[in-house]
């Protein structure tokens, strides 16, 4: 999974780079009905969208080897 989230617990912080991978225009993410923009999650990748999917070099048509459960792509209505 996908893991970059790092987390300074004395200054509360945390840095998470993933809005620099994503792909509005190429992603399946940025218009599916699961995709969580807050966190760059789905119920299919629960600890973070890969890259490739992130960036659209892959799409989510079909289940994956690395995804939780049997979800896949939706368009948002």
């Amino acid at each position: 999974m996908v893991q970059r989230l790092y987390k300074d617990k004395t200054a509360g912080m945390i840095l998470d780079d993933r809005h620099e991978v994503l792909s509005i225009y190429n992603s399946q993410c940025a218009r599916c009905k699961h995709f969580m923009e807050d966190d760059y999650y789905c119920s299919a990748y629960p600890d973070g969208i890969p890259d490739r999917l992130l960036e659209g070099s892959d799409t989510h048509d079909v289940i994956q080897p690395d995804q939780v459960g049997n979800t896949l792509y939706e368009p948002e209505n």
